[in-house]
């Protein structure tokens, strides 16, 4: 009888099958002006001999628009002459490159650049990004060249460098709940990097990436910051002493292993979907890495559409590191955590979550941009950070001394909570212009976050 009861159940999947599914026999593409059609097809993921149901359909269409190429896609399905299904998909080219200025003023970082975007190199989902910037506290150069789909294959790459010239303040260690710790040193960083990925996308969601990446890193200009003495950062130093850099300078060259299950998807400021993402990076001494130390950290993203026009985006972090050197440490404050100042916190360990939800409140039609949305949200942040692994031994960081030891408890961990405001566009993937304000609960300060451009707070 058990035999049976299978049997049955297998035929009536079967029908079922056959009943919503329909053999593919033809596909068509319009309304690509510039993707081509080869890209078209690879980026939905079927081909003529498939089977084709709603499920399907669906899907189809959440790949395009997830492709950030299209601004809009529709796919449907007719009876084709010789039989099946013939499939017809319409997905319009966003304008695929842009030139643009930006203007941001942080706490901490004011400033300005201009960009070159290409997300659609050659019509086949290649992007090309060149972007500079000049600004009080973080000026940088970041050039990259990324193939998602080596000859359409499931192969990817991917070439960057990033050249920093960055004022960075570092803060006394926090010594309560209620506590906004103060500035005490400033220094120059540089950091010169160039790096390359490859990687294979597998079931269209999971990928996994092998990185090599080679930095040198070197210091200027450290003294005191604010109010703070020497005294402050190392209890045996004198009014007159010198102050020691941050860290030790040199090569830091690394290989990195990431995993990622992404299923996430950005359409007109909204996003739904789910990524996870594992990564584990550990110095090369063998290539010529005069750092040694290794850290691990886990990302969850989970963002879910409510009422059509209503986004909740929840965001988790955490990381833990041995022996990381400064630029490397995990850090808290500014955009990740509004409400305090940029990179406020740092540490080998970190703990953190963003809350997210945002509402429609406008839309505007404009020239060259089609249509602007104007969207309000409010959010909440918060971090843990601290130092785990500092011993008396280590030569490649010199820490801010005072109180190091006695952080614990509650001490590190801080939050936040604020509103803001986005102004997205069809024709663009990330937000034209964004506002936030930021309070940070233990603090009792408020920060506020402000950015024009082809960037995002």
């Amino acid at each position: 009888m058990k035999t049976l009861y299978i049997i049955v159940i297998w035929l009536s999947l079967f029908v079922c099958r056959q009943v919503f599914a329909e053999k593919i026999t033809e596909i068509v593409v319009y309304e690509n002006s510039k993707t081509t059609d080869a890209t078209v097809l690879y980026l939905a993921g079927i081909h003529e001999g498939d089977d084709f149901s709603e499920k399907i359909q669906d899907r189809v269409r959440l790949d395009l628009i997830s492709s950030g190429l299209f601004k809009e896609v529709s796919v449907f399905k007719e009876a084709h002459p010789e039989g099946g299904a013939k499939v017809t998909i319409l997905a319009e080219d966003k304008h695929s490159w842009i030139i643009a200025p930006t203007f941001y003023n942080q706490p901490t970082n004011r400033g300005a650049g201009v960009g070159f975007g290409e997300n659609n190199l050659f019509g086949q989902n290649k992007k090309l990004l060149l972007y500079g910037q000049v600004a009080t506290g973080d000026s940088f150069f970041i050039g990259a060249y990324i193939d998602p789909s080596i000859a359409r294959t499931i192969f990817h790459w991917q070439l960057d460098t990033f050249l920093r010239n960055e004022r960075v303040f570092e803060y006394a260690a926090p010594q309560a709940f209620l506590d906004n710790p103060e500035r005490v040193r400033q220094t120059k960083l540089r950091y010169l990097n160039l790096g390359t990925t490859v990687g294979v996308t597998l079931f269209r969601r999971l990928t996994l990436d092998a990185r090599i990446r080679g930095a040198y890193v070197f210091f200027s200009d450290s003294e005191v910051a604010g109010d703070a003495t020497p005294s402050d950062i190392d209890p045996n130093l004198g009014p007159n002493d010198a102050l020691p850099q941050p860290g030790e300078e040199g090569w830091d060259v690394s290989w990195e292993g990431i995993v990622k299950i992404d299923s996430i998807a950005n359409y007109f400021g909204i996003s739904t979907g789910t990524r996870l993402q594992l990564n584990y990076e550990k110095s090369i001494s063998s290539l010529g890495s005069d750092f040694d130390y290794w850290y691990g950290s886990l990302t969850l993203v989970k963002a879910i559409k409510f009422f059509n026009r209503h986004n909740l985006v929840l965001r988790g972090f955490g990381g833990i590191g041995k022996d990381l050197p400064f630029q490397q440490e995990f850090t808290a404050g500014g955009t990740g955590q509004r409400g305090y100042e940029n990179r406020q916190f740092r540490g080998d360990f970190i703990l953190s979550t963003n809350m997210e939800y945002s509402v429609h409140l406008l839309s505007i039609p404009f020239p060259l941009l089609e249509e602007i949305a104007i969207r309000g949200l409010v959010f909440y942040d918060s971090s843990y950070v601290k130092f785990l692994d500092v011993e008396a031994s280590d030569t490649f960081r010199n820490y801010i001394i005072p109180g190091l030891d006695d952080v614990g408890g509650l001490d590190p961990w801080k939050n936040s909570i604020g509103a803001g405001i986005r102004f997205f566009s069809k024709a663009v993937v990330l937000p034209l212009l964004g506002l936030d304000v930021g309070y940070g609960l233990e603090s009792g300060e408020v920060q506020v976050y402000f950015a024009i451009g082809l960037t995002d707070i």
